[in-house]
């Protein structure tokens, strides 16, 4: 009987929980913004953007889990995403140690404004979030950091993953 259970919803375990762990990361996300009113920079929302795709692929993969070569690619495809998440987390982190210098637009706001008077309006309104400042650590770790060894971790995963848990 759990033989039979497991051959039957283990290939829908590596998208459930991909798609669960990138929607309480940016729940997090937003709770640190919104709650505790912690900005983000620039970097802070690029490092969204992987978690954004791997949800939307984990998504996906569970409506092709009927074709598991398409649902096993989608999850390694959320693997690419969160190697690429792994890599804007470590330049972030470098922009923040001054290893590097960061992107432009760290400074502050980058609009194509019709005039100086809209520009000026447009920079009075938004506050100017650094990259290279720290808002938030516990113990020296912050959250790109954080970020780097999480988003690792899950490429790993989803790079095992299907080899492991969706065979058919």
């Amino acid at each position: 009987m759990i033989k039979l259970l497991r051959a039957h919803y283990a290939p829908a375990l590596p998208p459930v929980a991909i798609f669960l762990i990138s929607a309480g990361s940016l729940g997090f996300a937003f709770y640190a913004q919104y709650v505790q009113k912690l900005l983000p920079c620039v970097l802070c929302l690029y490092q969204r953007v992987p978690f954004y795709v791997a949800a939307g692929l984990a998504i996906l993969a569970l409506l092709l889990l009927r074709i598991p070569g398409a649902s096993r690619v989608l999850v390694y495809l959320c693997g690419v995403a969160f190697a690429i998440g792994t890599g804007i987390a470590i330049y972030h982190v470098g922009v923040q140690e001054l290893w590097w210098e960061g992107p432009a637009m760290c400074g502050g706001l980058t609009s194509g404004a019709a005039s100086v008077a809209d520009l000026k309006a447009q920079l009075m309104a938004q506050p100017i979030i650094r990259c290279d400042k720290i808002d938030w650590a516990l113990f020296g770790i912050t959250m790109p950091t954080v970020n780097v060894f999480f988003s690792a971790i899950l490429a790993i995963l989803c790079f095992i993953a299907p080899s492991r848990w969706m065979k058919r």
